[in-house]
């Protein structure tokens, strides 16, 4: 059956390669020809699972990377899903036909729903756990259901690769033995010493329930923690990124400049889980600095048009977490500005109307001064109206509209200087069409 499994697997691989149409398809009818395939492959003795609400993708895509520039022979699924069926198909198109794949390392960006199955069988000698946030409220329900989904796969001997800075993922820590490897953001300049979001997925200490008291925060839940009651603190961490400067990419590792690759703050903390890991696995701390600021060279997302400078921000729908820093982004920046919101989808796995999400996020936080006016995009304009009139934001500020390309003159005739896109991966896009042309 494995035989067969894996031939078939790999005949539907060519296939698509021919017309030039990559699918989790070859997976799932491999494991429907052998359930049990996965767990008869020969993977390689370097196995590093990249699993997280968000920022899996980018930091799995950087540690393969700086693998691959440093000599390592790479077996990485940036080319399927991350979903089981995904992930069996990236593992035919490096297998032989009797299931060795045929890499020194395999990086493996997986689902946190689909962790259980595939940890028990792939064993990860790394699993990397980058966050976990509310998220996808109809198909996660709860941030605990997702943590003991992940718990339930983990394996003895996988080391886990978290950030301490958040101290949710410390529940690892107190469920597992398995050896915990920290990273952490020191205080910086973006750094706050009062809580200004209020939606959190974290208050108290997950050892004895004690309130947690912050000496500061980095972002909602992320800082320097301790417990009013037990001895549970934001301490020891293997690896400490300094100097943080987010309008030149950069942060500090042992007095070493190291490129993030963006201007907001989870670019930071994906490279710092990145470089975690890679120096655990063996690489010479100076070839990883070499690489990842190769990979991760100033790359802005804004550009200048007509007197004005548009920021088009990628912004995960469904996630609180990452809409809150990206407003948290935009509030830094106190000049006049406009703010489009919108998607033309919220999600291409499933459907459904649910925006229970948008009451999660601190919108009241964009209800100063320096906004001018909020365009509400897309299908869901009017309950993303009726989110900012329930965050104090005046209605008279508040225009709503089916398209991008519908809102283009009145953005441009209005007297500010910054338009920020709060924007799902489908109106990226339309949103530079619209408003960068030629550029």
């Amino acid at each position: 059956m494995k035989f067969l499994a894996i031939l078939t697997g790999k005949l539907i691989i060519i296939a698509g390669n021919i017309m030039q149409r990559g699918s989790s398809l070859p997976g799932k009818l491999a494991l429907k020809i052998d359930k049990n395939l996965l767990s008869k492959l020969k993977y390689p003795e370097i196995r590093i699972a990249v699993t997280g609400s968000s920022g899996k993708g980018s930091t799995s895509s950087l540690i393969a990377k700086v693998l691959k520039d440093n000599g390592y022979k790479v077996s990485y699924n940036d080319m399927g899903s991350n979903l089981t069926w995904g992930c069996t198909t990236s593992f035919l198109r490096k297998s032989s036909l009797t299931g060795k794949i045929k890499a020194d390392v395999l990086v493996i960006e997986i689902d946190e729903r689909d962790t259980k199955e595939m940890f028990p069988n792939l064993r990860p000698t790394h699993i990397v756990i980058t966050n976990l946030t509310k998220d996808q409220p109809p198909r996660q329900h709860h941030i605990d259901n997702v943590y003991k989904d992940i718990l339930k796969g983990i394996t003895p001997n996988s080391k886990i690769v978290t950030n301490i800075d958040e101290p949710y993922l410390r529940s690892f820590e107190r469920d597992t033995k398995n050896e915990m490897i920290y990273f952490s953001l020191e205080k910086n300049k973006y750094s706050y010493k009062n809580q200004i979001f209020e939606n959190l997925n974290t208050y108290y200490c997950p050892y004895c329930k004690g309130k947690l008291e912050y000496e500061y925060y980095n972002f909602e839940t992320l800082g320097k923690y301790k417990c009013t009651k037990c001895d549970f603190k934001n301490e020891n961490a293997k690896v400490i990124g300094s100097n943080l400067d987010l309008e030149n990419e950069t942060l500090e590792i042992n007095d070493n400049k190291l490129n993030i690759g963006g201007n907001f703050l989870y670019h930071a903390y994906n490279t710092l889980a990145s470089f975690t890991t890679l120096k655990d696995v063996g690489l010479d701390e100076d070839k990883i600095i070499k690489s990842i600021n190769k990979f991760n060279d100033y790359s802005t997302y804004s550009y200048e048009k007509n007197n004005k400078v548009y920021f088009p921000m990628s912004c995960k729908a469904e996630n609180a977490t990452t809409y809150n820093g990206v407003i948290f982004k935009t509030i830094m920046n106190k000049e006049k500005k406009d703010i489009i919101i919108g998607w033309k989808e919220i999600s291409r796995r499933y459907a459904h109307f649910d925006v229970s999400w948008l009451y999660d996020i601190e919108f009241e936080l964009l209800n100063s001064d320096s906004l001018n006016k909020v365009y509400a995009v897309g299908i869901d304009a009017e309950n993303i109206k009726k989110r900012l009139v329930l965050a104090g934001i005046p209605e008279d500020k508040i225009i709503m509209a089916e398209s991008i390309p519908e809102i283009k003159d009145m953005v441009n005739k209005d007297e500010v200087k910054y338009v920020y896109g709060i924007l799902n991966f489908d109106y990226i896009d339309p949103f530079n069409e619209t408003f960068k042309e030629e550029l």
